[in-house]
């Protein structure tokens, strides 16, 4: 269910979630306990490197069809184990092309901690219906970055624990016009969130005869942390700002409180825009009977926990409202092949996304037939280790 316009200040106010606490904890307990609990034997661990592999960060956090995860053997050896990957995913009126960069380094033989920073080039068609004019408008830079840190355990090291922390260094707030009728770029079309984002995830490895599979859960939420003590955007425009009560006006709490905070354990930017946690769960078989390759097959769910909201278009006015082209559930389709060179493996994969339809209410809607064929996800990488 979504926050319905009269509800969703006081439920992201009032009603805090356990979600992101729960996570800290969690991630906390298990990193200061994880060095008693079994680990697998240092040259197993050597023997079966793909029992530790991972995509672009450790784990899988968002719906998007973009997200594309490495399966294969990988690269050992060497102090720093570099990954570059290039995306490029397509639509019917939008074409997102990215490159993520992760540095990792292995603290201990059962554990990884990663940085992922990626660069975006948004493109897209912006609509009438969206009180632009129908043309096509890009947003390029650098986008959210992101840390990982996952640790393996159980007897063979077939289980894992995940923790990510994507932190809001992408803009999130490109506008475009002139003087007094400057308009926001759609959110999609934005290089980050705004928001911070903790994510947990459990996953395991199975090895069969001649390759293996990865069952994988996450849980994701978002959250907000403001240096200065309040709304920095809301601050530029005093006068919108003192009109501010502690009555209902408009459908919306107009209640100053929501301006002067440190930290939101829900996800909504200075600018109004709201994104739910989530969920996603994936399965991936990797087949590894052809010498030198390993070809992979999965699919990955993803389904939110509320509905977005998106800020006002125009960039003089503070009201966000629901998205109209908000996505109820994805399901991603993967296929992947490494070329598993020993010093330089080389990934290809192509993702295919199925998503719900558009609906603002939140209510579950199956795809829509005429963007089947569309939304392809097209990547290609490579990792070496370093020192």
């Amino acid at each position: 269910m979504r926050p319905s316009p009269t509800s969703l200040s006081l439920i992201v106010e009032k009603a805090l979630p356990c979600g992101f606490g729960i996570a800290i904890v969690v991630a906390a307990t298990f990193l200061l306990f994880s060095h008693f609990i079994p680990r697998p034997d240092a040259a197993l661990t050597a023997l079966t490197p793909w029992q530790c592999v991972g995509g672009c960060g450790a784990g899988g956090s968002g719906g998007v069809g973009s997200d594309v995860k490495w399966i294969g053997n990988g690269v050992s050896g060497g102090l720093i184990t570099a990954q570059v990957m290039g995306m490029m995913s397509l639509g019917q009126n939008y074409q997102y092309d990215e490159v993520k960069s992760r540095f990792s380094i292995k603290p201990t033989w059962t554990s990884t901690l990663g940085l992922t920073i990626p660069i975006v080039s948004n493109t897209g068609d912006l609509q009438p219906a969206a009180e632009y004019q129908d043309y096509t408008e890009v947003a390029s830079g650098l986008s959210d970055i992101m840390l990982d840190y996952s640790k393996t355990f159980g007897m063979e090291g077939e289980y894992s624990f995940m923790f990510n922390l994507t932190l809001p260094t992408g803009q999130y707030d490109i506008k475009r016009g002139v003087h007094g009728d400057m308009q926001y770029l759609p959110t999609a079309m934005q290089c980050g969130s705004g928001l911070y984002s903790a994510t947990i995830g459990i996953g395991k490895t199975i090895d069969v005869e001649k390759g293996l599979w990865i069952v994988e859960a996450f849980y994701a939420n978002p959250f907000e942390l403001n240096f200065y003590g309040k709304n920095q955007f809301i601050n530029s425009q005093p006068d919108q700002y003192n009109d501010l009560n502690s009555a209902w006006a408009g459908g919306y709490l107009n209640d100053k409180s929501r301006f002067q905070y440190w930290f939101k354990p829900y996800g909504q930017n200075d600018l109004g825009g709201y994104t739910p946690s989530s969920f996603n769960a994936d399965v991936y078989y990797g087949y590894r009977g052809v010498e030198h390759y390993v070809h992979s097959f999965g699919a990955k769910l993803w389904v939110p926990f509320g509905v977005d909201w998106i800020p006002a278009f125009a960039a003089n006015t503070y009201n966000p409202f629901p998205d109209p082209d908000n996505r109820t559930w994805s399901l991603t389709l993967h296929y992947g092949l490494e070329f598993s060179k020993p010093d330089y493996p080389i990934y290809i994969a192509i993702n295919k996304l199925i998503e719900s339809g558009a609906s603002s209410e939140g209510k579950f809607l199956w795809p829509d037939g005429r963007d089947f064929l569309d939304s392809w996800t097209f990547a290609i990488g490579f990792k070496t280790s370093m020192f």
